[in-house]
């Protein structure tokens, strides 16, 4: 996205050192503290304190109009745009912006996408809790969020001197010390190169190789199914799929544009036979699970 100028320069936030120890609802408050009172509806709340973002860096209505101009035309979007009128609403009538532009005033503000969701009470460190309380039972993808990288999270930092990588260990007993590492340099990993799926709990059809409630590791590169090759079946290449409907993860035999389903031979479920890529394709194939062994 090219680069965004409004004007002015942007002492106060060029100024500003963020402290690791801290989250972004922390170093919001830090950069615009606001006093909320519990009975003002959120939306008012935000507006108040998006308005007051805008004075402390001595912005103008039509400054940040001009800079939302600018991010609509790089993007090709008008959506994109916050004209003075709509600044107006959302800033003083409780108005809640598009998920555009709320992505504008955030890039105009200088703030992370998560601190301009949090003026209006949404945290997305807390992503996973609420998924721990919505659980999907089907077979799905999984997904990320590093959040402010910034925001440090406790890594094993020194292993016992007499690890030893080929044999198995209690891990817990293995770290000597633990440390803080920031969310933003598990980034310079190479997550690209895998992708995670989760084997829902009504899901049996590699079981007991894979149980329900699963985590695989899915190497993207490796789409070709392999129909033979393999001595046993903890051999036999696992692949995870994505149809119409639904998440699969089994073995798979290829003829042509026939592609068949081959569940494990404990499993209740049966072979089946879709075309693809009309009825799916296959996501990758399965390099890794963590798996529970005891429920």
């Amino acid at each position: 996205m090219a680069n965004v100028g409004v004007g002015r320069s942007r002492p106060f936030i060029a100024g500003v050192q963020r402290d690791s120890s801290t989250d972004f609802r922390t170093m919001a408050d830090a950069q615009f503290p606001l006093t909320q009172t519990p009975s003002e509806p959120v939306a008012l709340r935000a507006g108040f304190r998006l308005r007051q973002m805008r004075e402390r860096l001595n912005l103008t209505l039509r400054e940040v109009e001009e800079a939302s101009l600018e991010i609509a035309e790089a993007e090709h979007n008008s959506d994109f745009v916050v004209s003075i009128a709509r600044l107006n609403q959302i800033e003083n009538d409780g108005s809640l912006p598009s998920i555009y532009k709320l992505y504008t005033l955030a890039v105009v503000y200088q703030l992370s996408i998560e601190e301009a969701l949090a003026a209006y009470g949404l945290e997305v460190g807390r992503m996973e809790e609420h998924r721990q309380r919505a659980p999907v039972p089907r077979t799905h993808l999984l997904s990320v969020e590093l959040g402010d990288p910034h925001r440090t999270i406790r890594f094993p930092m020194r292993f016992d001197p007499g690890f030893q990588p080929e044999k198995t260990i209690f891990l817990s007993r293995l770290v000597e010390s633990w440390g803080e590492i920031p969310v933003g340099l598990l980034a310079t990993l190479d997550f690209r190169k895998f992708r995670y799926g989760y084997i829902g709990l009504e899901d049996n059809t590699m079981a007991p190789l894979l149980r329900p409630g699963s985590i695989v590791q899915i190497d993207g590169a490796r789409t070709r199914v392999v129909n033979q090759g393999w001595l046993n079946e903890s051999d036999r290449p696992i692949y995870f799929l994505e149809l119409r409907y639904s998440y699969e993860c089994c073995w798979c035999h290829q003829r042509g544009r026939e592609l068949t389903l081959v569940p494990h031979p404990l499993s209740p479920h049966g072979p089946r036979t879709i075309r693809v890529p009309d009825e799916g394709e296959i996501l990758g194939q399965v390099v890794g699970v963590a798996m529970r062994l005891v429920k």
